[in-house]
């Protein structure tokens, strides 16, 4: 009984462990690194237990860069994304699934590649 009760703690302190945030790396860009940058403007909203983040980049094609490239990274974590491409620009939603809930990330980026807008959706419980 002593050695199932070891065995137990040893495994559930493993689970408690290995239990983490998703780290999702666009997340990362609402640091307030563009908080002075006359280019973006960001939108952080938390209401009825629910994440919304949203940056709007305007003229500012090295920002759009940067944030296309770390979606990208991001992409590879999951199976479950949509991508369209058009005349109109081109857009990519992501699904990441952490505690048993989803997180969405969409990107959408105008043809010239200037300007885009990138949001973060989901439920608290999915961020932790």
């Amino acid at each position: 009984m002593k050695r199932f009760v070891i065995i137990f703690s040893l495994a559930l302190v493993s689970l408690i462990a290995n239990a983490k945030s998703p780290q999702i790396l666009v997340e990362q860009l609402f640091d307030g690194r563009y908080n002075q940058e006359k280019t973006v403007r960001t939108f952080i909203s938390k209401d009825n237990g629910t994440y919304f983040r949203m940056l709007q980049v305007n003229n500012n094609s090295a920002i759009v860069k940067k944030i296309a490239e770390t979606l990208a990274k991001d992409k590879t974590k999951t199976t479950r994304f949509s991508e369209q491409t058009g005349a109109g620009g081109s857009s990519t939603i992501i699904k990441i699934i952490n505690n048993g809930e989803t997180i969405d990330i969409g990107f959408q980026q105008d043809p010239s590649g200037n300007s885009a807008t990138l949001f973060i959706k989901g439920p608290e419980k999915a961020f932790k």
